[in-house]
C-alpha cells in the first residue's frame, strides 16, 4: 500500500510540475536591432550589415561587402506580416579611391 502511495505521489508530482501548453498564437514578438561593420584594408575585407526587428514581428534589413572585383554588392531584405521573405540585389561600383590596393605579403628567404 505505501508503495502505490509513494508511486502516486511521484507521479502526481511530475504531472504538477510540468509546463502547461501554450497556445501557438500567443508567441511573443521581442523587437530587436543590430548592427555591425568591418574595415580592414590590410585584407581589404569591407562589409557591414544592419537588422530592426518591429514590435509588430516584421524585419526589415541589408547586407553590404566589398568584393575582390571592385563592386559593392548590397542586399536589402525585409518580412512583413505573411509576405515571405523578400530581397533585393544592388550591385554598385565602388569609387577608386575607396578600393584599396591589396597588400602582398611575402615571406623573406633565410
Amino acid at each position: 500500500m505505501i508503495k502505490i502511495a509513494v508511486t502516486l505521489a511521484a507521479v502526481c508530482a511530475v504531472v504538477m510540475t510540468s509546463p502547461l501548453p501554450q497556445d501557438e498564437d500567443t508567441v511573443a514578438i521581442i523587437p530587436y536591432n543590430y548592427g555591425y561593420e568591418v574595415q580592414d584594408p590590410e585584407t581589404n575585407n569591407f562589409q557591414n550589415k544592419a537588422e530592426i526587428k518591429t514590435s509588430e514581428g516584421d524585419v526589415y534589413g541589408s547586407y553590404s561587402v566589398l568584393m575582390p572585383d571592385g563592386y559593392i554588392y548590397t542586399t536589402t531584405y525585409n518580412v512583413t506580416g505573411d509576405s515571405g521573405f523578400i530581397s533585393r540585389l544592388v550591385k554598385t561600383l565602388a569609387q577608386v579611391e575607396d578600393i584599396p590596393e591589396p597588400r602582398i605579403i611575402a615571406e623573406e628567404s633565410a
